[in-house]
């Protein structure tokens, strides 16, 4: 059944039925619900795989696009905790505590509904949804949406208090923390980390922040590593003590993956119950750490930086993702020394590195779907939380502008692949406007799950997303009304899929040093890489979406980002 007619179904069911108990009765008569597998990269740039047109080898990545279905307008917050935050929550990150750039580590938590940097327990998410549903759910990687284990480690409450001065700290604060966590919101099983740092080796004399369920995970020591573990210079990070070593070790991208294969196995002995899986990968997010040997592999391919970006959009081109209207270069040795131009390529070797490392464990999650008898009847979605980070600039996002935490193109767009043999359509293209927020009401309506009105004893926010079955049905669809990002004290708004307005974008430190606001309006139909700001030639227009940001800002409780700097000096998002 495609995906038009099953929701043509569901809709005439649901004139004759609530929503919630069709939600248990389709659940209940529709055993051929798909498998959901979510896979997302970490700080992942636009055009990193080859599908995409990047120079680094991604085949088995590739091979998901050449079988499935590639999005060119896929969006997301930016960042990594708010892009968590809408993909399972179906919300603005504003919305759930992670509007700002805010982020999911306990120290960092603002005082604010929208900045509070914790999901609300009040507020459903897709493995509760999915998992009263009957599925198997089932989460391995990076969490970042807030929470904290003093619960369990009493210890940990003093330095709770010395970054939160003047808070109220009792027992009700005490779950609050506890039950953010990925167990308490409806995974059936969860490896990982709770925040984001930390080494990607890990020897076994080191500490680590793994987490099995509730408690620290024992973890395998079972291969041997040459450990490229980049830093500008000794002593500016902490993430080097087994810099140019070879021994046994953990790597954190496999580690998330030996650990993801067996929950599917174990999925796999109870296939009347379909499973959602969350593969949260933190590759290639800093600290910039791989295999020497792909350091070394990776080095050659970016020595002429100029003709690197040149091939990634001329394949762009080729390939019917973009269309050719031009872009703007990076010259790095106009603004660099010719010692930090080199220190800049090796950065996008390890960055390159990492992503090869992501591509072979997606090849071991292939291998494992396939060996179980499980791919046929699983949607699989791969997509990275945002743009490639500063630490490789802008450049692992050419031909779009902007990094990581920056609203242009560069920071909030990124690849998206969707998979499932027989329904999603094979080796297609859709330029459709898909946000990550869109996710969670078009994975309910395909699961033939309800939306609840109530949730742990409250009435739930209309969902900002929407849902998007007919692009994965093969159809193009006409783009939101609006799409609103913020970050740091900058706004953006993208008006039916073409106007584009930016407001402050770039740096706090650096735009706020500056006098008056600084607009940036783009056609997006006819300038995709943002390089013709129309502002000026169009002052009505910029004041009328510069009007909805504002408005947005208000609705959602978004704080002044000023506000949050004076407040936290030492702890900004």
């Amino acid at each position: 059944m495609s995906f038009r007619k099953a929701t043509k179904l569901r809709q005439a069911i649901q004139l004759l039925a609530g929503i919630s108990l069709l939600s248990s009765m389709f659940a209940e008569a529709n055993p051929s619900r798909p498998n959901i597998l979510i896979i997302m990269s970490d700080d992942s740039g636009y055009a990193d795989l080859g599908c995409y047109g990047g120079e680094i080898d991604t085949p088995n990545i590739d091979s998901l696009a050449s079988s499935g279905l590639r999005l060119t307008n896929f969006y997301t917050n930016g960042r990594c905790s708010p892009t968590r935050a809408s993909l399972l929550s179906g919300l603005y990150g504003a919305r759930v505590g992670f509007g700002g750039g805010s982020l999911g580590d306990w120290w960092r938590q603002y005082d604010s509904p929208a900045h509070r940097g914790r999901l609300p327990y009040d507020t459903p998410l897709l493995p509760e949804l999915l998992n009263t549903a009957g599925y198997q759910t089932m989460m391995s990687g990076k969490w970042h949406l807030g929470g904290s284990l003093i619960k369990l480690q009493p210890e940990l409450a003093t330095e709770w208090k010395t970054h939160h001065p003047g808070w109220t700290f009792d027992d009700a604060e005490v779950e609050a923390e506890f039950n953010a966590l990925p167990p308490q919101r409806g995974f059936d099983q969860f490896f990982g980390m709770h925040g984001a740092q930390g080494d990607f080796f890990i020897t076994p004399n080191d500490p680590h922040e793994y987490y099995e369920g509730n408690q620290l995970a024992q973890l395998p020591f079972n291969r041997t590593y040459s450990m490229h573990c980049y830093y500008p210079h000794e002593n500016h990070y902490a993430y080097t003590p087994n810099h140019g070593k070879t021994s046994q070790a953990f790597y954190d991208t496999d580690g998330i993956t030996d650990r993801a294969i067996e929950m599917l196995n174990s999925a796999s002995d109870n296939q009347s119950n379909p499973f959602f899986a969350y593969v949260a990968y933190r590759a290639p997010h800093t600290p910039l750490q791989a295999p020497e040997e792909l350091v070394q592999k990776y080095l050659p391919r970016y020595q002429d930086l100029d003709q690197f970006q040149t091939d990634r959009y001329n394949n762009l081109v080729d390939k019917n993702l973009i269309q050719d209207k031009g872009y703007q270069k990076t010259n790095l040795a106009s603004y660099q020394t010719p010692e930090q131009v080199e220190a800049f390529k090796l950065r996008m070797a390890v960055h390159a590195a990492m992503m090869e490392k992501v591509n072979q464990n997606v090849g071991r999650i292939l291998d494992a779907l396939d060996q179980k008898g499980l791919r046929e009847n699983t949607l699989i979605l791969y997509f990275s939380d945002n743009g490639a980070a500063s630490h490789v600039g802008a450049m692992m996002n050419k031909p779009y502008n902007g990094s990581k935490a920056l609203v242009w193109e560069g920071g909030t767009k990124t690849h998206f692949i969707a998979n499932w043999p027989g329904h999603v359509p094979e080796n297609e293209t859709s330029h459709s406007m898909v946000w990550v927020g869109d996710l969670l009401p078009t994975l309910l309506n395909l699961a033939g799950v309800g939306y609840p009105q109530t949730f742990r004893g409250k009435a739930t926010q209309k969902l900002d997303g929407r849902d998007v079955s007919k692009v994965l049905d093969g159809e193009e669809i006409p783009p939101p009304e609006t799409l609103f990002f913020n970050d740091k004290g900058q706004q953006s708004v993208i008006y039916q899929g073409r106007w584009k307005l930016l407001i402050e974008p770039g740096w706090y430190l650096q735009t706020s040093a500056k006098e008056g606001i600084a607009y940036e309006l783009y056609d997006l139909h006819a300038d995709p890489t943002e390089t013709n700001n129309l502002a000026k030639q169009k002052p009505e227009l910029v004041q009328t979406l510069a009007r909805m940001c504002e408005n947005w800002i208000q609705e959602t409780g978004i704080v002044d980002y000023a506000k949050i700097v004076e407040v936290m000096p030492n702890d900004p998002f």
